[in-house]
């Protein structure tokens, strides 16, 4: 009996040890996601400026947090974005070179073709400095006083010689890392660019005498990576998203800023006449976009506007980047929002206004007369005339003389290349030709404008319609202009957004090009990072 007992003892006890075994690697499990939401429920509690954004953690959340919980930590570990499902997975890479303020890093499985030293120096002296005097400084969220450049093998879905994502900033790595985001955050100052097939096109532009496209890609996102803490501050406090022509153009120009101009691939696309999504360049386009904001003709607009915008906000270096860091810090009052809010930021910065220049009265009282006015300017000195037959604004045929002017006296003011030749390279679009002309349109939406072969009235017009006309060699030209500042449905539509509200799951949609031509993703990824489940304000 006591033998039997013996033995049952022990069953029962191996019994039981199994048991405690098994409940803790079942617990394990489940006790992750319970003390989680324990300690973000406490965090709200503790921390006021933590905000939700109404969801509620669900059981579905809860059975797929391992699906999005993988471990990525480790010198060299990065989350990073697929593109084309829109999820995070871990990359790993390795420090290549390391600045003043700068530390690069590349993905382990990239070949060793760069100078990454170069590309260290390159920023260091020559795009932080620029850039910071145009638009200020990052961040620094984690306080090393660095920006870490990831160069990897961007997966977005691509296909060779076509669209590409050349680089990118996430704005999801401006928030704290969540273990329920399909969308990781490694919460840093942080720019990811492509190291295979925008390599490859620096290495044919470089070939041909261009300038260094990853150079100027880097340029371009650090923009949108300066730009969106004060964006995400305006967001905290109930303001709407940068429209997007205004972010893109301005990253194009901050480019040409850093030294790596013209985007000639943008000016090319501009005037037309080549095969392809660019086939009749901008004629027949709106300024504003379309509107998932994805064709190359969106950038090959905003690119050339807004480096005009910025070369009449001043005389020289300084008094421009002025005026571009009020567009993006709102330190006169406003930031460059959408169209009004940006020339209201140029009506208080520029040099034309702070020197009280006589040609200010000509841009109208208000910000939006100024934007019309600088808009119908811009677009016909890019066919390469300033000196128009006929203007006229709606149906006013009385003003049109003063109107004819009054925009004769801008362009005159504001040309499209300065006396100094700043802006040479906008020559290129209208030279070796100039934009083709297309069959007309009945409509024109918010910042459209066509150019025409035909005698085109304007019947029924609103004030903001406007319309230029010229006889070029014996042949009757027409430019109809709808210079309203607001696009239809309000501010710009994020790029390649495959919902107006909810949280993109979506991949990425490339624009169609018939040539490599890199694109940059930033509001699909903003869209992306906009809904996090909890959002801890740096600020």
């Amino acid at each position: 009996m006591n033998g039997f007992q013996t033995g049952e003892s022990v069953f029962v006890k191996v019994l039981f040890w199994t048991g405690i075994r098994t409940s803790f690697r079942v617990s394990r499990f489940f006790l992750l996601p319970v003390l989680t939401l324990f300690l973000g429920y406490c965090s709200n509690l503790l921390h006021p400026n933590l905000k939700e954004d109404g969801n509620s953690f669900s059981a579905s959340q809860l059975l797929s947090l391992v699906a999005y919980s993988p471990n990525c930590s480790g010198d060299g570990a990065f989350w990073a974005r697929d593109l084309a499902s829109n999820t995070s997975y871990c990359a790993q890479a390795h420090l290549a070179a390391s600045g003043q303020y700068v530390n690069i890093y590349a993905e382990n499985t990239l070949p060793n073709t760069l100078d990454y030293q170069n590309i260290s120096f390159q920023f260091d002296s020559q795009i932080y400095p620029r850039l910071t005097s145009a638009f200020g400084t990052p961040n620094d969220l984690d306080k090393d006083g660095k920006v870490t450049i990831l160069i990897l093998d961007i997966r977005d879905g691509s296909l060779p010689g076509g669209s590409f994502v050349a680089g990118y900033f996430d704005p999801a790595d401006y928030y704290p890392d969540s273990i329920f985001s399909r969308v990781r955050s490694n919460y840093q100052d942080m720019l990811y660019l492509d190291g295979v097939q925008l390599v490859n096109l620096r290495n044919q532009d470089l070939a041909a005498g261009k300038p260094d496209t990853l150079l100027a890609t880097l340029s371009h996102e650090y923009q949108h990576l300066v730009r969106f803490q004060y964006e995400a501050l305006a967001l905290a406090q109930g303001g709407n998203r940068d429209e997007t022509w205004i972010n893109e153009g301005t990253s194009e120009v901050a480019s040409d800023i850093a030294g790596y101009s013209p985007q000639s691939a943008r000016i090319r696309c501009y005037r037309g006449n080549m095969p392809g999504a660019c086939a009749r360049g901008v004629n027949g386009a709106a300024l504003f976009g379309s509107p998932l904001y994805n064709s190359v003709v969106d950038y090959a607009f905003s690119y050339p506007f807004m480096k005009y915008l910025y070369l009449s906000a001043g005389g020289n270096t300084d008094e421009r980047d002025l005026f571009f860091k009020a567009s993006v810090q709102g330190i006169a009052g406003f930031r460059g929002t959408d169209a009004v809010n940006l020339f209201e930021t140029f009506r208080r910065t520029s040099a034309a206004y702070t020197t009280q220049d006589p040609i200010v009265g000509e841009l109208g009282s208000a910000a939006a007369d100024t934007f019309r006015r600088m808009f119908v300017s811009f677009l016909w000195q890019s066919i390469g005339d300033n000196t128009p037959d006929f203007m006229q604004a709606g149906t006013d045929t009385t003003g049109s003389p003063a109107l004819l002017q009054s925009l004769e006296s801008i362009m005159f003011r504001f040309p499209l290349i300065g006396i100094n030749m700043d802006g040479i390279d906008l020559e290129g679009l209208y030279l070796p030709y100039r934009l083709s002309d297309i069959s007309p349109l009945w409509t024109l939406n918010p910042g459209q404008f066509q150019f025409v072969r035909v005698d085109r009235q304007n019947v029924n017009a609103s004030p903001g319609l406007f319309l230029v006309k010229k006889n070029f060699s014996g042949t009757l030209y027409s430019m109809q202009i709808n210079t309203e500042p607001y696009r239809m449905g309000g501010i710009s539509f994020s790029y390649a957004r495959t919902s107006s509200d909810e949280e993109t799951t979506g991949g990425i949609v490339l624009p169609d090009s018939d040539e490599p031509s890199p694109v940059c993703p930033h509001d699909f990824l903003k869209n992306s990072a906009s809904n996090r489940t909890t959002i801890l304000s740096p600020f």
